[in-house]
């Protein structure tokens, strides 16, 4: 078996492939690699395809667009070591026999991780108590303050995917009350995960915490506006590690401002934000530079699951991490 890796940026290679990586790739395929820290051209990508079975990609390569998938004559895997594959594979590819697989589970890993840290800073008000300490108010001990926490709170879990399945897992550690809308989960699989299926006007109005999971498609742009935004209880936390525009960002700033709710965000609709972004300078938002999938454990994992598939792929072995034409249309679209 031949496989191009398309990879060029050398401190993602060298990320990704670590040698015990390298080591099951090499067990199963010849390799080739393009030039490193050269920018590799999709038209570059068209001329070298052919005669390849496999290709690894990830950030930063070149689409395998209709053309390029015309000219790959022997390709039957594509493995992508990293997450949404829409605007890195053409569709068109679900008619071929080409299998395809992305390692989306490390990013899912590492993002619901993110989550979790935004719901305990924020609901803790970590950022309120730092800048507290800052200017010399201890406070006293014994007064009877709180916060919300974590723990035992009635948590809301827009989406069900990858993500939303880890942070389900890593919330019941807390004792909360999870609710779920999502049209994609069975009332099955909602009692076998310990979470209650509900609509999100019930979700809205009955959480403390809402979490937002949901992909971005036409459907789902705007799906939190201000009518949905009204429905939060005075005090709720919304976090949005998903996608920016999954919510009405007017509607957004506006129910902020008033200070009746809090959030904490990791996406926003214009990435990178303006140093003078309004959300920066409110108090009760939390806001990271879209870092959910910043986990040095994870995403050193991105490579190891695309060549454990290769390798299963190669021992004619069901794939782990196969991606249908379904499963493709679901994704958030780029």
């Amino acid at each position: 078996m031949k496989t191009l890796v398309t990879i060029w940026k050398k401190e993602l290679k060298d990320l990704l492939f670590s040698e015990e990586v390298m080591s099951q790739l090499l067990s199963v395929t010849d390799v080739d690699w393009v030039t490193e820290d050269q920018p590799y051209e999709a038209a570059q990508f068209e001329q070298d395809i052919q005669g390849y079975d496999a290709c690894l990609t990830s950030w930063g390569s070149p689409k395998f667009t209709a053309e390029v998938l015309a000219k790959a004559d022997k390709l039957r895997f594509i493995g992508y070591a990293a997450g949404t594959l829409t605007s890195h594979v053409d569709p068109i590819v679900f008619r071929s026999p080409i299998k395809v697989v992305n390692a989306n589970t490390a990013l899912a890993r590492s993002t619901a991780e993110c989550t979790i840290t935004l719901m305990l800073s924020a609901a803790w008000e970590i950022n309120h108590h730092q800048n507290r300490l800052r200017i010399g108010n201890w406070g006293a001990s014994g007064t009877g303050n709180t916060v919300m926490g974590l723990s035992g709170q009635t948590v809301g879990i827009i989406g069900f995917g990858e993500i939303s399945r880890e942070v389900i897992r890593l919330l019941h550690g807390f004792h909360t009350n999870i609710l779920l809308c999502s049209p994609y989960c069975s009332v099955d699989e909602a009692q076998k995960l310990g979470v209650t299926l509900c609509s999100l006007e019930e979700l809205l109005s009955r959480s403390r915490i809402v979490s937002l999971h949901d992909t971005l498609t036409t459907a789902t742009r705007g799906m939190i506006g201000k009518a949905q935004l009204k429905l939060l209880a005075d005090g709720s936390l919304l976090i949005n590690t998903a996608r920016g525009p999954l919510i009405d960002e007017a509607a957004l700033l506006d129910e902020l401002s008033s200070g009746r709710i809090s959030a904490a965000l990791d996406v926003y609709h214009n990435e990178p934000v303006a140093v003078d972004y309004p959300l920066l300078n409110l108090p009760n938002v939390l806001c990271l530079p879209h870092i959910g999938a910043y986990s040095g454990y994870w995403k050193s994992q991105l490579g190891a699951m695309v060549v454990e598939d290769l390798v299963r792929f190669s021992a004619g072995q069901p794939l782990l991490r196969e991606i249908d034409e379904e499963r493709f249309l679901r994704m958030t679209k780029m």
